[in-house]
């Protein structure tokens, strides 16, 4: 039998490499990006940034502390054949972020986790993700959620090492399941860590942990966890760290002292009340004007919080931002997100289109 004129793979199942790196004068190029089955990343046509002059003149610019030479951010959409995982498959991706580049990582849609064999009920799907960001980099995750079928097992580990000034946004969220087939919390188990360090570049033991966050969704019987999760279906968690998500991790965490709270006082919006405009000066009046649209904005989200039983809570944790959430239906959590991400702007300013994908 001929030999194989094709050298022999190296790669094992599941298993990934991006490394995107910057050629001059700032154009973010992938240098390696590998796949194997069942894992499929798909590179999309990089999506344009608002130009300099569009983005100061938008007042939601005002928030950024930061600036950037590049014109687009390249969109990576993270698949797997047959649109999720079945037990016992294992994804692992390893991500390089050289300086200056930024990326956002997407899915096509929700990534279904699909029972575990009758043969092997302990038979477990497994994702993991080891990210290093160099600095004045910047990664966008924000998939759709995770949809883990009745009696699925799910364990997904993300490990994330920023240099200075590096900047990460993760949004991380899973439903209850097939409601359309009646399934609510009905999976084994749902497994989902991340941990965030900073600095040791040279040196890893210098590193230090900034935040580990882990969510265990389990429950021996099947509608226990049906019942703790009182009546919602989503539950998620976004985390936002460096300069680039600084503005955004500020509006969830005063947006989130402005709710309404039991016994207060006052339930209306904080925001003085202004009869007219006509005595203040141009600067003035637009800043009055702004006010009043938000404070407009702000009233009407809180009616589609209550409409569709959105919860939510934020807090700064060793200069991160953690928030987490949940809401009464998958559209209503997507909802929510996207008008707090458009109301912002930080997502579509600084990483463009792609990264509002799963919030439409």
């Amino acid at each position: 039998m001929a030999s194989s004129p094709f050298a022999k793979s190296t790669s094992n199942p599941g298993q990934g490499t991006i490394h995107l790196t910057l050629l001059p004068p700032a154009t973010p190029t992938y240098s390696v990006l590998n796949y194997a089955y069942p894992l499929k990343l798909l590179p999309s046509t990089p999506h344009i940034l608002p130009t300099p002059e569009t983005r100061a003149s938008d007042d939601s610019a005002a928030h950024s502390s930061t600036t950037t030479p590049l014109t687009h951010v390249p969109l990576l959409f993270l698949l797997s054949y047959g649109g999720g995982l079945l037990p016992p498959d294992s994804l692992s991706i390893a991500l390089t972020l050289d300086a200056l580049t930024r990326l956002t990582i997407t899915t096509q849609g929700f990534t279904k986790i699909f029972p575990s064999p009758q043969s092997s009920p302990l038979a477990t799907a497994t994702q993991t993700l080891h990210a290093s960001l160099s600095h004045d980099s910047g990664l966008l995750i924000a998939p759709d959620p995770t949809q883990p079928f009745e009696n699925s097992r799910y364990t997904q580990k993300q490990v994330f090492e920023l240099a200075d000034t590096a900047s990460l946004g993760v949004l991380d969220w899973v439903s209850e399941g097939r409601r359309a087939r009646g399934e609510k919390w009905g999976f084994k188990e749902c497994r989902l860590g991340c941990e965030v360090w900073h600095g040791g570049e040279n040196d890893r033991s210098k590193r230090t942990l900034l935040l580990r966050d882990n969510v265990l969704l389990s429950s021996p019987e099947p509608s226990a966890l049906a019942r703790r999760m009182d009546n919602l279906g989503l539950f998620g968690t976004l985390i936002l760290v460096g300069p680039l998500f600084a503005a955004l991790g500020d509006f969830f965490v005063e947006e989130f002292d402005l709710l309404p709270r039991i016994g207060a006082r006052d339930w209306g919006d904080k925001s003085p009340a202004i009869s007219s405009t006509g005595s203040l000066a141009p600067d003035d009046a637009r800043k009055v004007e702004e006010q009043r649209r938000l404070s407009q904005w702000r009233r009407e989200r809180w009616k589609e919080e209550k409409a569709d039983g959105v919860l939510w809570t934020a807090a700064r944790v060793r200069g991160c931002v953690v928030v987490k959430f949940g809401a009464r239906e998958v559209e209503g959590g997507r909802r929510w997100l996207g008008a707090m991400w458009k109301e912002e702007g930080t997502v579509g300013r600084d990483f463009g289109e792609g990264g509002l994908m799963c919030v439409r």
